[in-house]
Order: structure tokens, then C-alpha cells, then sequence
């Protein structure tokens, strides 16, 4: 791998932390709520569902 792109990833990542760090609890788990749907909409589709985007959201926030 090229050094400037690892180091660029690494920039990346250091300035995600800091965002993340600073987020409240309740922002932290909002974010990691809608990171569970985006990573179970993605596994549906990639496992054939034919659920479009707003139906799986709407199914989503049932469970909110």
C-alpha cells in the first residue's frame, strides 16, 4: 500500500475518533442506531431481499 494513502486513512481515522469522542451518549447511540439499519439493509440486500430503501427503513424504525 502507498504510505501517503496509509497515511492518509490514519488522518482519517484519528479525526473520526475525535468526532465520535464528542459526541453525547444519546447522539452516540442515535449514530449506532442508524449504523445497525445501514449494516442490516446492506446484508438483506446482498442476500436477495427485494426490500427497496424506505421500506426497510420504515420496518427499521418499528424497532426503534
Amino acid at each position: 500500500m502507498n504510505r501517503s494513502v496509509f497515511k492518509q486513512l490514519a488522518q482519517v481515522m484519528e479525526q473520526g475518533e475525535k468526532v465520535l469522542s464528542s459526541l453525547s451518549s444519546d447522539q452516540r447511540e442515535k449514530l449506532e442506531k442508524s449504523w445497525d439499519v445501514e449494516h442490516a439493509y446492506y446484508s438483506s440486500a446482498l442476500e436477495g431481499s427485494m426490500l427497496d430503501r424506505k421500506e426497510f427503513e420504515k420496518l427499521a424504525q418499528g424497532v426503534h
